[in-house]
């Protein structure tokens, strides 16, 4: 609810403010913060937000609606779950899918490049060997 100020209280405040109105230290604004419990976006976000301003009850019709110059309006809705989980959780879930993506990447060079990474072993020739094979080294000298 905004503050409400008889003519007569609201005309001699303006007065004694006068030079702090005038020079732009003060202002008359009001600022009216209404909380919405439990507004959560939908999958379609919300476009546009209807404000109604009524007159008071004890005035004649066409009396006592404020009188507004300027307004403003900020929405702050609370995301869907998927999205607020998404959200709070954004540096983790990098951390983890770069993981794992560098893992799988790791083994699938593992898996395809493995004789450029580790080569073979290749036994030597053995001169003193008779059959000149190295596999068929005679047992037992």
């Amino acid at each position: 609810m905004l503050q409400f100020k008889s003519n007569p209280i609201r005309l001699f405040s303006t007065f004694l403010k006068a030079a702090p109105l005038v020079t732009g230290y003060t202002s008359e604004s009001q600022k009216l913060k209404v909380d919405l419990k439990g507004f959560s976006e939908g999958f379609i976000p919300t476009a546009c937000l209807r404000v109604i301003i009524e007159q008071r009850a004890e005035f004649h019709p066409g009396g006592g609606v404020p009188e507004i110059y300027a307004a403003s309006l900020t929405l702050e809705s609370e995301l869907p779950f998927m999205k607020r989980m998404l959200w709070y959780w954004k540096t983790t879930l990098f951390v983890w899918v770069s993981m794992t993506l560098f893992t799988m990447e790791f083994l699938f060079a593992l898996l395809c490049c493995k004789p450029l990474i580790i080569p073979r072993l290749r036994l030597r020739h053995d001169p003193n060997s008779r059959t000149g094979s190295p596999n068929n080294a005679p047992i037992g000298r």
